[in-house]
């Protein structure tokens, strides 16, 4: 508590000690933890109840989460599911008898170019580990066996162990280290030239020459908005202190993968751009919040943030100089809604992740009232190099308004999933066919979500699109997160578009009506006409239903990314969703409706007294 400027930030942090001790969280524990920050325990359950990571009822010893989101989907996902209840003999939400064993699905975990896979959570330690590429029965039952040995958490690290797939332009500068032996270290950062730039701007220039170099560079925000970074820095109010600077590292778009790879593989180059980013605006403490699952980022980091400190790179003193930096690493604990960077701020603080309603905007009004710089892991990544080469140097990738390069993070249907560096304007069938391979069995591609699972679908015809903000926007869609997930033809839009709403009504946050009713009246159409109860009509009134969660009806652009996926598949590949229907329900029935009780007036007086 005392780290943290307000105590109440503490709480989720508490909750997670809490659960680790009790194994869940029984009434008890949720007492004690209210009474150490002054609360009442049904104030404590109510922020516990928000976040998936809070279990409520007792776990197995293990709990086997396995994602089932899209992109997993499209890789087998459900025959990986099938394997574990097989293998342990229980169905989603029990337990093996001996206690051992918990099984639940998942959304999604960021893992979308290494699926199918699982995430297990070991109770006595609330160790986390991700087993992934378990496309093969013997996969599966080897990953079960290490687990209950014993030994499944030795050590954190995805298994199989390494970074996995990337590749993309070179040389390539924010997956160069990657690969490199103990790249998470100090030492192998250091050796390649790392923290020299920092060292150099804190002791020769101004913040103000660094903020208007990363201006003049455009680098653009890499987790979803695309606004420009250094134009953002600028809106803090002048002389209001203290100020902060938050990393939105709660990457839970499904399709995106990135932030997770600098996190585990090359935490320093993140540290380093904190560093640069906090000086340009003044502020002396930080904040990585870093969604829940990403257990193994999370351990790097601080890591990382203990070898920085140890050099004199963080704390009082930065590299001999008057400055100053300490940097909190803040576990979330499950909740999509926290990436809206309000949302993040109000989890941040203690609460549930709600968003708030701006404005006030976080530049005048942010983390715990004072001015805050909320930035993505991947924006925060590219300052480093544009300090380090010029503004001149890093617009001479890309396009004018989309300078710089970026990771695109390739899931689906593809040979070769993975992250590919490379400069704004790579065409998607660049992309596709030339990185990632094409598809796996060479089928036609059917459709293309450009910028994570909430983006709308372009089609094969738009696969020369340049991957720019405008140029997807132009083609219908926008280019979000750079999550690319490529749907191959035979695979069904149906189940792609029920999927999407599954995750969409799950995640909601509840505060507002458009966005809480509207995901859940999607998901049960979508339901209905899968299960072969459809009838053509439905889709006319799931199109009309989206429209009355977009278009700014809902209290923050959740409920536009909510549906904007389902407007795009109903509008391009209608015909599809009517041929399922027809085949389906070739009646067209509809299903039997339960009877509304009959009203009776009452004549009794006493009853209308």
């Amino acid at each position: 508590m005392a780290r943290y400027p307000q105590g109440l930030s503490a709480l989720l942090p508490a909750l997670y000690v809490a659960q680790r001790e009790a194994g869940w969280l029984p009434a008890a524990a949720l007492q004690d933890v209210a009474q150490l920050f002054g609360l009442m325990p049904a104030e404590v359950e109510e922020v516990a109840s928000f976040y998936s990571m809070f279990n409520l009822h007792p776990v197995g010893e293990y709990h086997l989460e396995v994602c089932t989101n899209v992109p997993c989907q499209l890789r087998g996902a459900t025959g990986c599911a099938n394997q574990l209840k097989q293998a342990l003999g229980v169905d989603y939400g029990e337990t093996t008898p001996d206690g051992k064993f918990t099984l639940d699905h998942m959304e999604c975990l960021g893992a979308c170019g290494t699926a199918p896979m699982f995430m297990a959570t070991e109770r006595a330690t609330g160790k986390i580990r991700y087993f992934e590429e378990l496309d093969a029965a013997e996969k599966v039952e080897q990953a079960l066996g290490l687990i209950g040995s014993g030994q499944g958490f030795e050590t954190c690290e995805r298994y199989p162990a390494g970074p996995y797939r990337h590749g993309g332009m070179e040389p390539r500068y924010l997956l160069a280290n990657v690969d490199k032996p103990d790249s998470h270290t100090i030492e192998v950062y250091i050796r390649d030239g790392g923290y020299e730039t920092a060292r150099l701007a804190l002791t020769t220039k101004t913040p103000k020459e660094v903020l208007e170099e990363v201006k003049a560079a455009n680098v653009r925000g890499r987790g979803g908005a695309g606004f420009p970074a250094g134009t953002k820095w600028g809106f803090l109010p002048a002389g209001v202190y203290p100020r902060y600077l938050v990393v939105n590292a709660d990457e839970s778009e499904p399709g995106t993968f990135k932030d997770r790879m600098i996190m585990e593989y090359d935490p320093h180059q993140l540290i380093e751009g904190i560093i640069l980013a906090a000086y340009a605006v003044e502020c002396k403490q930080a904040f990585i919040y870093i969604r829940g699952e990403y257990y193994f980022a999370t351990t790097r980091l601080l890591q990382a943030i203990a070898e920085a400190g140890a050099r004199g790179f963080l704390g009082k003193g930065q590299f001999g100089t008057a400055n100053e930096l300490d940097i909190i690493v803040h576990r979330g604990a499950g909740a999509y809604e926290c990436g809206e960077e309000t949302a993040l701020l109000s989890s941040l603080e203690g609460g549930r992740g709600h968003p708030r309603l701006k404005p006030p905007f976080p530049a005048v009004e942010g983390l715990y009232r004072k001015p805050t710089v909320v930035n993505n892991v991947e924006t925060i990544c590219n300052v480093p190099h544009v300090i380090r080469h010029g503004a001149a140097w890093y617009k001479q990738f890309g396009t004018e308004k989309s300078s710089g390069f970026r990771i695109f993070c390739l899931s689906g249907w593809v040979k070769r999933p993975g992250l590919y560096e490379l400069p704004h304007a790579t065409t998607l069938r660049e992309l596709i066919y030339t990185y990632g391979g094409g598809t796996p069995d060479d089928r036609p591609v059917k459709a293309v979500v450009p910028g994570g699972l909430s983006m709308k679908l372009l089609t094969e015809t738009q696969l020369d699109t340049p991957l720019d903000y405008e140029s997807i926007q132009g083609a219908g869609s926008m280019l979000g997160s750079a999550g690319v997930i490529v749907i191959g033809e035979g695979q069904s839009l149906v189940e792609v578009a029920r999927r999407t709403l599954s995750f969409y009504r799950e995640e909601s946050c509840g505060k507002c009506t458009p966005c809480r009713e509207g995901t859940s009246w999607l998901e049960k159409i979508l339901i209905r006409i899968e299960a072969g109860e459809g009838n053509l009509s439905d889709l006319d009134l799931a199109r009309s239903i989206t429209n009355f969660v977009a278009g700014g009806r809902a209290f923050c652009p959740f409920g536009d990314a909510a549906v904007w996926g389902l407007q795009s598949h109903l509008d391009k590949f209608r015909p599809e969703f009517e041929q399922y229907i027809r085949e389906k329900n070739p009646g067209l029935d509809r299903p039997e409706m339960p009877l509304r009780p009959t009203y009776r007036p009452s004549t009794n007086a006493a009853e209308l007294d």
